[in-house]
């Protein structure tokens, strides 16, 4: 069955040589792609427009205005199923380990430490971060370098840099992906199910800040995409049929809703030092998550032709727009008040900061294209 927004690769002429096979362009990923950071950006954005000079956040009490931060929280966890899923359909079996990890050290490491670098030395040198080294009781002296590293290792110097260091521990275990893709169909589901498991019970780390619990947290995702995209034309069909993309809609709201409404509970549930390894709650965002998979791509291989310039456009420039949107944040939230006005109604602000960050860091990602031609890969990694 061909989707309206699948579009397959030209198989090679009869009469040449054998080739590996053509791997097709599933236009319904690239605009879920897109989606899915815009969801991120908004949902950082909620630091400025809802807490930064302006005590406005609906999520302070029970109100139906939490139910959008539930939907927009934890947008991460699409950008990490759509990794997983294009791992897959990209790179498994097409690229040697050492070739698949030389360009990701180019096109999102270097990037990384091209943007971070500097960031994390103002924090430091301002002393806004810094980390004291104990042994035997004894602080060492202040170490610049420590500080650096730390930061550069937990991403921690801008709200959304953690995903970096974390995704470079997914990139690296992927030899261990490559072998959960080898083994028996029921052996995959087995392990996919005991590591949503182990989400449930680990949770995500305070701020997100250590890259191997993060792991832990995200494996789950990371291989559902994996064995989506593997049994994609079984699955296609049937989340493709309108009434099937309206029942998941509709879960979804009624997860959304509860988690809203009954459980005061907009965002995702995670864990401290020093609160132990016994589960803290039920993790409705990530069940809510896995529905929001199956829903977009049905309702994205229906409909997002409709739409498939702008989308295509986000989503060719996403990995840009994910570096570049925290610094344009970051620096929202050093403004002097007159600068960061507030209407103050949440949802307007919500609106047009997201519309402002959206505006500012294209004007960023295409000006550094145009004054870097084909190296802006290099430098904000698209």
């Amino acid at each position: 069955m061909n989707y309206p927004s699948i579009q397959y690769a030209e198989a090679a002429d009869a009469g040449a040589p054998a080739q590996p096979r053509a791997r097709e362009h599933i236009a319904y990923i690239e605009y879920f792609r897109a989606l899915a950071i815009l969801l991120i950006v908004c949902g950082h954005v909620f630091v400025v427009a809802w807490n930064h000079f302006a005590d406005e956040d609906p999520t302070k009490s029970i109100t139906l205005l939490n139910v959008l931060p539930s939907l927009i929280n934890s947008g991460t966890a699409y950008f990490v199923f759509i990794s997983g899923f294009l791992y897959r359909q990209v790179f498994q079996g097409r690229m040697p380990f050492g070739e698949f990890m030389r360009r990701k050290a180019l096109y999102i490491g270097l990037p990384y430490l091209i943007i971070a670098t500097p960031v994390a030395l103002a924090e430091t040198l301002s002393g806004s971060f810094s980390v004291t080294a104990m042994k035997d009781g004894v602080a060492y002296p202040h170490s610049v370098f420590i500080d650096l590293v730390v930061l550069l290792a937990t991403g921690r110097m801008v709200n959304a840099y953690w995903y970096m260091p974390f995704i470079f521990l997914v990139f690296l275990a992927s030899p261990l992906f490559d072998r959960f893709m080898r083994m028996k169909p029921g052996a995959r589901f087995a392990v996919v199910g005991a590591a949503f498991l182990l989400a449930m019970w680990v949770h995500r780390p305070q701020d997100n800040l250590n890259p191997f619990h993060s792991f832990l947290y995200f494996a789950n995702i990371y291989m559902f995409g994996m064995l989506f995209c593997e049994y994609r034309h079984r699955i296609m069909p049937i989340i493709t049929k309108p009434n099937v993309v309206a029942f998941l809609g509709l879960l979804m709201i009624v997860v959304v809703v509860t988690q809203a409404l009954a459980l005061n509970d907009t965002a995702n549930i995670e864990r401290a030092p020093g609160q132990g390894w016994w589960p803290l709650g039920f993790d409705l965002m990530l069940i809510q998550k896995y529905i929001g998979f199956f829903l977009f791509c049905g309702f994205f291989a229906l409909w997002g032709h409709l739409a498939a310039r702008p989308l295509s456009f986000i989503a060719r420039y996403s990995f840009g727009l994910y570096f570049v949107h925290a610094i344009v944040i970051a620096v929202l939230m050093r403004m002097p008040q007159p600068l960061s006005p507030h209407i103050g109604e949440p949802v307007i602000d919500l609106l047009l900061y997201t519309a402002f960050v959206l505006v500012v860091s294209f004007a960023i990602i295409l000006g550094v294209k145009k004054a870097t031609g084909k190296y802006s890969r290099y430098i904000i990694g698209c």
